[in-house]
C-alpha cells in the first residue's frame, strides 16, 4: 500500500513539473513577443501629425515596444495591435488614417480631442470594426465620407459632434457593406435625408439627431429590415409620421422629437411590439391618442409632450407594467386621468402638466414604489390634494389647479419629499405642524436622482430647471390659507426657496427663521403678518431675494448687509416699518431696536476689549524689544551694525540698477 502511494505521488509530481515547465515556456514566449513592425510604423506615422502638448504619447518611441505604449492594446498571443483608445487625451493636429493600416485593429476611439483634419494614406486594411472619433472639429473635411467608405469592413462608425457639413444626400450607395451602427448626430448637415443611409442593408442603429435635416422620411426606410434604433431627433423634418413605420417589427427605439411633424399619431405604431422608447414630443401632432398604444407592452419610455394632442386619455394602460417615464405635458388633453394609469408599478416620472385635465385626481399611486416625480400642475383638477403617493416621492408639483380644503396631514408622511408646490389653488386652513416630519426638506443629506425638468417660480421670477436632486422648495402661495406660520416650518433647514405669499397668514415671523441657513429666496408678501422683523433673519447669508411687502410689520429693519441691500419694494406696504433701505427713518435711530442694541452693546464691549488688548500688546512688545536695545550696549551695537549693513546693500543695488538703465538708454539711443 505504501509503495502504491509512493508511485502515485511520483506521478503527480511529474505531472506538476511538466505543467509548470510547459507554462514557463508559454510565458517566456509571450514575453519575447514584440508588436508587429507594420503596426509600430503606422502608429508612429499617426503620432507625427499629432500636436501633443500634454505629452500623453511620450512613451511612443522607437526604444519602447509599442505594445507597452500608452493606450495601445495588443493581443497576448500574436502581439498585434487590436485596440487604440485615445479618448480625451488633449491631442491636436491631424488624424492620419494610417491607423487603419493596422491589420487587426478592431477598436479605435479618438473622441474628445482637438483634431482639425484628416490625412489619408494610399492603402487601408479591411479589419477595423469600430471607429469612434466624435467631438472633433472636422468642419474643413469635405471628403470624410469617401475616406471612410474605403474601409468596407467597418461595423460601427461614430462621428458625432464633429462639425461636419456635407453628408452627400444625393449619392445612392456607399461601400459600407458591413455597417451596423451609424452615429452622425450633432453635426451641421443642412439637406434632405441622404439616400445612401437607407440602402445600408445590414444597418441596425441610425442616429442623425441634432442636425438641420429637412424633408420627409423616405419609404425606402422599409427596406432596412434589421433596423432596431432610428433617432432623427431635433431636425427640421416635416410631413406626417408615416403609417408604414408600424411594419418595422424589430424597432426598439424611435426618436422623432423636436421636428415639424404634423397630423395624428398613426395607430399602426401599436404594432411595434418590440418598441422600448417612443419619443415624438415637441412637434405639431394633433388628434386623439390612439388606443393601439396600449399594445406596446415592452415600452419603457413614452414622450409625447409639447404637441397639440386633444381628447381624453384612453383607459388602456393596464398591461404597461414596465413603463418608467411617462411625459404627456403641454398638450390639450381633457377629462379625468383613467384608473388604469395606476398600474405603472415601475414608473419613475409622471408629467401631465399644462393640459386641461379635470376632475378628482383619484388614481392610487401608492404602489408605484419607484415613483419620484409627479407634475400635474396647470390643469383643472379639483377636490382634495391627492395623498395616495408612495414613500419614494421626492417632487410633487400640483400648482395652478383647483384643489381645495386643508393641506392633508398624510403629506407629512412623505419623508423623502424635497419639493412641494401647492401654489395657485383654493386651499384653506393652517399649515399642519407635522410638516417638520418631511425630513427631505429638513436635516436629511442631499440626494441625487434622475434629472427632472420643470418650471419653478423662485426669486420673483419663473425659471426653467433641470434638477438632479439639489433643489429644496416649498411653495404654498396664492391660496386662502390662514393662521400663524408654525415654527415647525423653519425646522426645514435644507429649504432654498420658501414662498407663502398671497394668503391670509397672521401672527409674527418666528425667530427660528434664522435657522434656515440655506435659504436663498423668501416671499411672505401680501399676508397679514404683524410684529417686528426678527433680528435672526439678518444671519441668512445666502438670501438673495426677499419680499415682505404688504403686511402689517412694524419697527426697524434689522441691520445686516443682506437686508439693507434689497430694494425698497421688498418692505413696501408696511406703514409701521422704518430704517434703511426705506426712506423713513426710525425715531431716535440710535436706540431703535432693543434686541439689536443688546447685540450691539455686546459688540461694543467686545470691540473695546479688543482695542485695549491690542494697545497693551503693542506697548509690551515695543518696550520689550526697544528697551532691551537701549539698556544692553552689546545688543545696541549689533542692531545698528545690522542697519548699516542693510543700508550699504540697498545703495549698491540702486547704483547697479541705475547704471544698467543708463546703458540700456544709450543702446536705445544708438539704435534710433
Amino acid at each position: 500500500m505504501v509503495g502504491f502511494t509512493s508511485q502515485i505521488s511520483i506521478i503527480l509530481l511529474l505531472l506538476l513539473s511538466s505543467t509548470t515547465f510547459h507554462k514557463s515556456i508559454l510565458c517566456s514566449t509571450e514575453t519575447r513577443l514584440r508588436c508587429n513592425e507594420k503596426d509600430r510604423s503606422a502608429l508612429l506615422t499617426f503620432k507625427h501629425g499629432v500636436v501633443d502638448r500634454s505629452n500623453k504619447l511620450s512613451s511612443w518611441s522607437n526604444e519602447e515596444d509599442c505594445c507597452a505604449w500608452n493606450r495601445v492594446h495588443c493581443d497576448n498571443i500574436t502581439g498585434r495591435v487590436t485596440r487604440l483608445d485615445l479618448n480625451q487625451q488633449y491631442l491636436e493636429g491631424e488624424i492620419n488614417l494610417s491607423l487603419l493600416e493596422i491589420e487587426f485593429l478592431n477598436y479605435l476611439d479618438l473622441s474628445l480631442n482637438g483634431f482639425t483634419a484628416l490625412s489619408l494614406p494610399p492603402m487601408l486594411n479591411q479589419s477595423l470594426v469600430t471607429s469612434n472619433i466624435h467631438q472633433i472639429n472636422l468642419q474643413n473635411e469635405t471628403n470624410w465620407l469617401q475616406s471612410m467608405t474605403m474601409h468596407s469592413s467597418l461595423l460601427e462608425l461614430r462621428l458625432a459632434s464633429c462639425h461636419l457639413t456635407d453628408i452627400s444626400p444625393s449619392i445612392k450607395h456607399m461601400n459600407f457593406t458591413s455597417l451596423v451602427t451609424l452615429d452622425l448626430s450633432g453635426n451641421s448637415f443642412d439637406s434632405e435625408l441622404p439616400e445612401w443611409v437607407f440602402n445600408l442593408s445590414n444597418i441596425s442603429h441610425i442616429d442623425l439627431s441634432f442636425n438641420f435635416l429637412q424633408g420627409q422620411i423616405p419609404k425606402s426606410l422599409l427596406s432596412l429590415q434589421n433596423l432596431k434604433s432610428l433617432r432623427l431627433n431635433d431636425n427640421e423634418l416635416n410631413g406626417s409620421i408615416p403609417d408604414w413605420l408600424g411594419q418595422h417589427e424589430h424597432l426598439q427605439y424611435l426618436g422623432l422629437y423636436e421636428n415639424l411633424f404634423h397630423g395624428s399619431i398613426p395607430s399602426s405604431l401599436g404594432n411595434l411590439s418590440s418598441l422600448v422608447d417612443l419619443s415624438i414630443s415637441s412637434n405639431f401632432l394633433t388628434g386623439n391618442l390612439p388606443t393601439s398604444l396600449g399594445q406596446l407592452f415592452n415600452l419603457k419610455s413614452l414622450f409625447i409632450g409639447g404637441n397639440l394632442l386633444s381628447g381624453a386619455i384612453p383607459d388602456c394602460w393596464e398591461y404597461w407594467k414596465g413603463l418608467s417615464f411617462l411625459l404627456m405635458e403641454s398638450n390639450k388633453l381633457t377629462g379625468e386621468v383613467p384608473p388604469s394609469m395606476g398600474s405603472f408599478i415601475d414608473l419613475i416620472i409622471m408629467d401631465l402638466h399644462n393640459n386641461s385635465l379635470s376632475g378628482n385626481f383619484s388614481v392610487d399611486l401608492s404602489n408605484m414604489t419607484n415613483l419620484q416625480f409627479i407634475n400635474i400642475g396647470g390643469n383643472n383638477f379639483s377636490g382634495i390634494v391627492p395623498v395616495k403617493m408612495p414613500q419614494s416621492m421626492e417632487v410633487m408639483l400640483l400648482g395652478s389647479n383647483k384643489f381645495e380644503g386643508n393641506i392633508p396631514p398624510q403629506l407629512c408622511n412623505l419623508s423623502s419629499l424635497i419639493q412641494l408646490d401647492l401654489s395657485h389653488n383654493k386651499l384653506s386652513g393652517p399649515i399642519p405642524q407635522c410638516i417638520s416630519k418631511i425630513t427631505g426638506m429638513g436635516g436629511a443629506n442631499k440626494t441625487s436622482h434622475y434629472p427632472f425638468e420643470f418650471n419653478l417660480y423662485t426669486k420673483g421670477q419663473q425659471y426653467e430647471f433641470e434638477d438632479f436632486g439639489l433643489l429644496r422648495t416649498l411653495d404654498l402661495s396664492a391660496n386662502n390659507m390662514s393662521g400663524e406660520i408654525p415654527p415647525e416650518v423653519f425646522s426645514l433647514v435644507q429649504l432654498q426657496t420658501l414662498n407663502f405669499s398671497r394668503n391670509h397668514f397672521t401672527g409674527k415671523i418666528p425667530k427660528e427663521i434664522g435657522d434656515m441657513k440655506n435659504l436663498e429666496s423668501l416671499d411672505l408678501s401680501n399676508n397679514q403678518i404683524s410684529g417686528e422683523i426678527p433680528v435672526t433673519i439678518s444671519t441668512l447669508t445666502f438670501l438673495s431675494f426677499l419680499n415682505l411687502s404688504n403686511n402689517e410689520l412694524v419697527g426697524p429693519i434689522p441691520l445686516g448687509t443682506q437686508l439693507q441691500s434689497f430694494y425698497e419694494s421688498s418692505y413696501g406696504g408696511n406703514p409701521g416699518l422704518c430704517g434703511a433701505p426705506l426712506p423713513k427713518n426710525c425715531v431716535g435711530e440710535g436706540n431703535v431696536n432693543d434686541e439689536s442694541m443688546q447685540h450691539g452693546g455686546n459688540n461694543d464691549d467686545f470691540t473695546k476689549s479688543l482695542y485695549l488688548g491690542m494697545g497693551v500688546g503693542f506697548a509690551v512688545g515695543f518696550w520689550g524689544i526697544c528697551g532691551s536695545i537701549f539698556l544692553n550696549r552689546t545688543w545696541r551695537h549689533t542692531y545698528f551694525r545690522f542697519l548699516n549693513y542693510v543700508k550699504d546693500q540697498l545703495l549698491v543695488f540702486m547704483a547697479i540698477n541705475f547704471k544698467s538703465n543708463n546703458n540700456f538708454s544709450g543702446i536705445r539711443g544708438t539704435s534710433n
